[in-house]
């Protein structure tokens, strides 16, 4: 019932903003208006009005689905007067953008009263990546109260974490009389016996249940689900980029190299002298043999943070340091790693040591956004994923990057590459280099 509140809510606002727009838009009242209920019409096939969790992100590519509808279908009713095209365009995109700041903000503004109180029953990595999401992503309407465990192993973030209560499982059923409304179920390891057990003690006790499943290297977001005579199959999907798909992603790549190069001229300029002015004269760039698409090498190019002769001073550490050795085999990377310079480590802490690989992105080697570029010795480690990765060219940014950074080990990031092929968009791009920009002004995860 409080849904269908604030959906009405949510509605009277953007029409009175659309009535606003028509004192600034040059258009027949009687043409306003049609535009008016066809706008609304479209908002409401596209489930805008629907108060639900969701991520903005699946907002705004809704929203952005509703407006070149909404454009193509008004412009059929304005082919006689072909003078109104611009201005349809203009409605739509302002449309378009308050929808998804007025959503938004009905959802902060009334969290409170429109979120579901939410147990995660798991208490792993999984669970807890879940919890924070829900709870750090305020278009979400997800409140996490607490996580229930139903075994010792304890993700070590959650119990450093003191936002949430983690509660046995014995404690379940007094938890439910708390008013509920949600129960997500992370125990993608659980057997079938063991979440039957579970969702028959939630049984039409709580309104809403969410299940995470146990996924392997087949399922992707592009897998569909088919009823078949009863059964229910999920049919496997890999999503490859299309000849369009490549065309439009060569074409971003193209404007993001350009416009990069160009940045790039300053910034040198800059390096040189924070080097020199810290008593480093050796070249401030280097290349790198790397793994490229269809696994070709690749020699990308980097502003040196490193000591010149970084290789073999890494090669006399292993020697010296079993700990180093063990670190560095298993994560790929020192945490600690005495070989970057002190200009270097504000280069990786900003990222900007990544910045002159742009001159790959132009020459076509490389993309903006894509798979990590993996070293030829770290094939083998690459394991199975090795094959879905260098389908794609390697990126400057990428899934991982904008998923942690530093903070994710070696064969996470190979998942999360390997994921990126599979589930490929412009959309998911577009999500990559904002969260990847976030993070790098944060300084989360810094290198």
């Amino acid at each position: 019932m409080k849904e269908n509140i604030f959906a009405m809510g949510l509605i009277c606002v953007e029409m009175a903003f659309f009535y606003l727009l028509y004192f600034i838009v040059d258009l027949p009242s009687d043409f306003y208006l049609q535009l008016g209920l066809l706008w609304m019409i479209i908002m409401l096939l596209s489930q805008h009005y629907k108060i639900r969790s969701t991520l903005v992100w699946d907002e705004i590519k809704s929203d952005l689905k509703a407006f070149i509808y909404f454009v193509l279908v008004a412009f059929v009713f304005a082919y006689p007067k072909t003078n109104f095209y611009l201005e349809i365009v203009g409605v739509g995109f302002f449309m378009s953008v308050f929808a998804v700041f007025a959503n938004r903000m009905i959802r902060i503004l009334f969290r409170n009263k429109l979120s579901r109180k939410t147990l995660i029953i798991g208490t792993g990595d999984e669970a807890y990546r879940i919890g924070k999401i829900a709870n750090n992503n305020r278009f979400a309407l997800t409140n996490v109260i607490g996580f229930v465990s139903t075994d010792n192993q304890i993700d070590n973030e959650l119990k450093e974490d003191m936002r949430y209560p983690i509660y046995d499982y014995y404690e379940l059923n007094d938890l439910l009389k708390n008013h509920i409304d949600q129960v997500i179920i992370a125990l993608p390891e659980a057997s079938k016996e063991e979440i039957d057990v579970i969702t028959r003690h939630l049984f039409d006790r709580v309104r809403y249940i969410k299940i995470l499943p146990q996924l392997n290297f087949t399922m992707t977001f592009n897998s569909r689900i088919d009823d078949f005579d009863g059964e229910l199959l999920i049919s496997t999907s890999r999503g490859r980029l299309g000849v369009f798909g490549k065309a439009l992603k060569r074409i971003i790549d193209v404007c993001a190299g350009l416009c990069g190069c160009l940045l790039l001229i300053p910034l040198t300029i800059y390096v040189s002298k924070k080097n020199k002015k810290s008593g480093d004269t050796a070249p401030i760039f280097f290349k790198q043999k790397r793994i490229g698409e269809n696994g070709k090498d690749i020699y990308i190019y980097k502003y040196r943070s490193m000591e010149p002769n970084a290789e073999k001073v890494l090669e006399e550490l292993m020697k010296k340091d079993p700990a180093i050795k063990k670190e560095y085999l298993t994560n790929k990377k020192l945490v600690n790693d005495p070989r970057i310079t002190e200009v270097g480590h504000f280069l990786r802490k900003t990222s900007l040591d990544e910045f002159p690989q742009f001159i790959n992105v132009l020459k076509g080697e490389m993309s903006l956004v894509g798979p990590r570029p993996y070293l030829p010795r770290e094939k083998d480690d690459m394991d199975i994923y090795y094959h879905s990765i260098i389908k794609c060219k390697p990126g400057i940014t990428g899934m991982w990057q904008a998923n942690g950074r530093s903070d994710v080990g070696f064969i996470d990031r190979c998942k999360l590459d390997d994921y990126y092929y599979k589930n490929w968009s412009i959309g998911l791009d577009i999500i990559i280099v904002y969260k990847t920009i976030k993070s790098v002004i944060y300084g989360k995860g810094a290198l």
